[in-house]
């Protein structure tokens, strides 16, 4: 069940959005034909406005993962400050406590500084940027938050290059617009677009990039809040 929000005690799977299904079955359900164990996307981009629901779609993948990832896997998340890189653990800690009834019991346990799922013994730990190094890290999944907001792409270069020995190595890079143009999520933005248009050739980057159409009337084109906004189509 939804643990808070507008559909609180709502069953997931009905209150989900159209977009959040889309993220989910993209980044988890897209595999090889010839290797069926193998996953297509490597790199999820999701660029939204804010209030659209982006961190609680990516704790409840991060719990399906938890299911259908190897034992012993690690799973980190990386932001500008301590406080944001645990968005995700504050997702993950009601959706746990409110399905308990789903889990078998202490199957999840939740500490100060990481989730641990015991069946598999897999861990998930939020990263604090100005006081973790990330180097050394061996993440079968990642997701950096708020990159727009980031100084350098240090954290999720980072994150990417821990995974160079992961079978299905799998990273969210998320992020609202930030009122500047030289930030790393700008970077992702621009070279998912180009994958998007053909110029470059990488089947492993999904990216799903809600901006307005009309980009010199966006203060008076009350389309542009649809633009941004999917979940307000969907919720009132």
């Amino acid at each position: 069940a939804m643990p808070k929000g507008l559909k609180r005690g709502m069953v997931i799977y009905d209150a989900l959005a159209g977009y959040q299904w889309f993220l989910i079955v993209a980044s988890l359900c897209t595999v090889y034909r010839d290797d069926i164990k193998r996953r297509r996307y490597q790199t999820v981009i999701l660029e939204i406005a804010r209030k659209n629901g982006k961190t609680f779609v990516v704790a409840l993948m991060f719990i399906i993962l938890f299911y259908i990832e190897p034992e012993y896997s690690r799973f980190f998340s990386v932001a500008p400050d301590g406080a944001l890189a645990r968005e995700i653990k504050e997702a993950l800690e009601p959706l746990i406590r409110t399905n308990s009834g789903t889990f078998r019991k202490s199957e999840f346990k939740i500490l100060r500084d990481y989730v641990l799922h015991t069946a598999k013994q897999t861990r998930y730990t939020p990263l604090n940027f100005s006081v973790n190094r990330m180097d050394g890290k061996e993440p079968n999944v990642f997701i950096a938050d708020e990159v727009g907001a980031l100084p350098t792409p240090y954290p999720v270069e980072a994150m990417r290059s821990g995974q160079l020995n992961v079978l299905n190595p799998l990273g969210f890079v998320i992020s609202t617009k930030y009122p500047t143009v030289n930030n790393p999520f700008e970077d992702e933005v621009d070279n998912a677009k180009k994958v998007l248009d053909g110029i470059i050739e990488d089947e492993t980057i999904f990216a799903l990039l809600y901006e307005p159409d009309d980009t010199k009337n966006w203060a008076t084109n009350t389309d542009v809040l649809a633009h941004a906004n999917p979940i307000a189509l969907e919720i009132k």
